[in-house]
């Protein structure tokens, strides 16, 4: 099997809701009910800068929870007025597995936001017509790199229905479970979370989609619940999932 194969056939079984995609699990999926739309921006742009070295569902789930009793729990101008006891606390209710540095990015990115956005994430998508420059101004915030900067791009394209020309051009996040699939598969020589392997990962997914006439806002939803929900241990229990 080819990397463009594989990929139209785990995009079709994703759409298909198919067997491990059945219940759809992504961030996209997580969003408070009947919240506004810049409430769901925010919850994105607040609950992804935490989404590494953690479980993703518990995250989401304490996040929903967090929302239902404080409904200005993602907001910048409450965040920013919390002192950093009261910070601890907010944080303490999403369980991140790094509290320090989840609270100096809450702190830092509220400011920034607030500053340069009107404390909305949304105009960051609004106001630059091309999906890389986008991509470039979300990195400037603490924490986003190539995998949650990538990542909050493609839920924000994927909730809000952003159209850029190059948004095809972009790589999609890479985590432990897109490089482990890669390896089962053969695609790749090993299964490190070097930066090499990793940048070799994205480059093989972002040209397959490409060349199999898929998007990679898409696939690597897909692509992920294949990974976490899966966990596939051996390539035939990778192409069990998506038949």
């Amino acid at each position: 099997m080819t990397p463009e194969e594989f990929v139209q056939k785990v995009v079709f079984s994703y759409e298909q809701g198919e067997g491990v995609f059945m219940d759809k699990v992504n961030a996209e999926d997580h969003l408070p009910s009947n919240a506004s739309a810049l409430s769901k921006a925010l919850f994105l742009f607040y609950v992804i800068q935490l989404d590494y070295a953690t479980r993703s569902q518990r995250l989401y789930a304490n996040a929903r929870s967090l929302v239902e009793e404080n409904s200005r729990a993602f907001s910048p101008y409450y965040i920013s007025s919390l002192d950093n006891e009261e910070l601890r606390e907010l944080l303490d209710k999403l369980s991140p597995r790094y509290s320090n540095e989840a609270a100096r990015r809450y702190k830092v990115n509220s400011l920034k936001l607030l500053e340069e956005y009107s404390g909305d994430p949304r105009i960051i998508f609004e106001s630059y017509g091309q999906a890389v420059k986008v991509l470039g101004r979300v990195k400037e915030f603490r924490g986003f790199g190539p995998k949650i900067g990538n990542f909050f791009v493609r839920a924000m394209v994927n909730t809000f229905g952003y159209e850029y020309d190059d948004v095809e051009e972009l790589l999609p996040p890479v985590d432990i479970h897109d490089v482990r699939i890669a390896y089962l598969l053969g695609f790749v020589n090993n299964a490190e979370m070097t930066g090499a392997n990793v940048n070799r990962v994205k480059e093989l997914w972002g040209s397959a989609c490409k060349n199999a006439g898929e998007s990679w806002l898409v696939f690597d939803r897909a692509l992920w619940l294949l990974g976490s929900e899966g966990k596939p241990g051996s390539k035939d229990d990778v192409l069990n999932l998506i038949r």
